[in-house]
């Protein structure tokens, strides 16, 4: 204990007499930090908000042009509007940017190019439940049509397991089992058959899932 303290008032004085010693230097670098929590203020509180804001306004006609279907015009715009893409990289670090990672991964998918939409879908982050499992679904759905099997089987499983949610998680857990059927694992098909009669008894898909363990549990 004894030696701890002598380290620490020997290591006291060392930085008492640096700063003496150093004054100039200190005073320069602790208003250069100054400067530096100051500018990162105002990005945080001013510049990235109002920038978000723009890029809102800015994106409004893709999404419209993406909720009929138009997903060309949605992903590069036109000449009066911008599209996804141009929002995208515009204003990169703004949660409009971030959610145009989404759109964009959704128009790929739904022009068939998907191995565009994986790498979009992936830059997409959101911890919000609904939407976070709908991304991991839609990733899971891109590898089906390219016939990954493996990684599509890993995303429905994150899409189930991403979060509790009693509205959407048996969904994603029937497609899950539905999926794992049609690979003939039919004993991981029950696991999540039952899953959802156990906890979501209540929920729409769980109404008629004793047809499904049945179904699964034939094959085995």
């Amino acid at each position: 204990m004894a030696e701890t303290e002598n380290v620490l008032v020997t290591l006291t004085e060392r930085i008492e007499n640096f700063v003496e010693d150093n004054k100039q230097t200190v005073a320069i670098a602790g208003g250069s930090l100054l400067v530096v929590i100051a500018a990162a203020l105002f990005i945080t509180l001013k510049w990235l908000p109002d920038r978000n804001l723009k890029a809102q306004r800015e994106m409004y006609m893709a999404e419209i042009a993406f909720q009929k279907d138009s997903f060309d015009l949605a992903l590069n715009g036109n000449g009066l509007n911008k599209g996804f893409l141009d929002i995208q990289k515009k204003y990169s670090w703004t949660k409009a940017a971030n959610l145009s990672n989404y759109y964009i991964g959704l128009c790929y998918f739904y022009n068939g190019k998907y191995a565009d939409a994986v790498t979009y879908l992936e830059k997409f982050s959101t911890s919000d439940p609904i939407l976070g499992a709908t991304k991991l679904n839609a990733i899971g759905d891109a590898y089906a049509e390219q016939n990954k099997t493996a990684d599509a089987q890993k995303y429905y499983e994150k899409a189930a397991d991403f979060s509790d949610n009693e509205q959407f998680r048996p969904y994603y857990l029937l497609k899950l089992g539905m999926y794992l059927e049609s690979q003939k694992k039919f004993k991981d098909a029950v696991e999540k058959y039952t899953l959802i009669k156990d906890k979501y008894p209540t929920a729409e898909e769980g109404r008629d899932i004793e047809k499904y363990i049945a179904r699964a549990n034939a094959q085995i």
